[in-house]
């Protein structure tokens, strides 16, 4: 099999929505994948969670060959503290592996003119990408990836994840969006998960603010002429 070589990391905006929450949710992208995710603490840690993802691959792909599901991407604060990640096995085996990375987003188009299918981090995020680096890696029609990432200095909140299709330069299905370079045709799926958002400053921290206010209040009292 032929190596697909690692795609430039570049950019989709998301608003993400603070939430204490560490319950999962299941979601399902235009009928092609089916999404569970959940946040779980890390004991003993302030601000560490473990994000697990499963991705279920429903409408993807083309029978007898190694096309559909390649790639996963989530937005990540970029001052998250990455401190372990959990890549899929690949879905044949050898050669497949499975690669990660964080950049300012996802660039399937490799700086071609048809940019539909990237995604854009927003402003103080950075999209972190699973890539499937052989076709070996792609997960077929009903086939389950999981995934997962420790991130410290967060808090669990919602906003976009990417699904990745690989077609290679096989036709991608009729009614979807796709971008092509040398390596064939993808197409993304975008959806709302649990996910990271900005760390919550802790009590002390919002007391350790409090006090340089009231600092900052009485030394301008002092300074106001009599």
């Amino acid at each position: 099999m032929i190596a697909k070589i690692s795609l430039k990391l570049a950019a989709i905006a998301v608003v993400a929505v603070l939430s204490n929450a560490a319950s999962a949710v299941e979601t399902n992208l235009s009928g092609q994948y089916a999404l569970t995710s959940s946040a779980t603490a890390v004991v003993g840690h302030s601000n560490q969670f473990v994000f697990d993802y499963s991705v279920t691959n429903l409408g993807q792909g083309y029978a007898g060959t190694q096309t559909g599901l390649d790639g996963f991407t989530i937005y990540i604060p970029t001052g998250a503290q990455v401190l372990s990640v959990t890549p899929p096995t690949p879905y044949v085996g050898n050669p497949g592996f499975w690669s990660t990375g964080a950049s300012t987003g996802l660039d399937l188009a490799l700086g071609g003119s048809n940019t539909t299918q990237n995604m854009v981090a927003p402003a103080g995020y950075q999209a972190f990408t699973f890539w499937g680096q052989y076709t070996e890696s792609v997960y077929q029609q009903g086939s389950t990836a999981h995934f997962s990432i420790t991130l410290g200095n967060v808090s669990v909140g919602n906003n976009t994840v990417g699904i990745s299709s690989y077609y290679g330069n096989y036709g991608v299905p009729s009614g979807q969006s796709f971008v092509n370079n040398q390596y064939g045709n993808y197409t993304t799926f975008t959806t709302n998960a649990l996910s990271a958002v900005n760390a919550v400053p802790e009590p002390e921290t919002y007391a350790m603010m409090l006090a340089g206010l009231s600092l900052m209040g009485v030394i301008s009292r002092r300074r106001r002429p009599q």
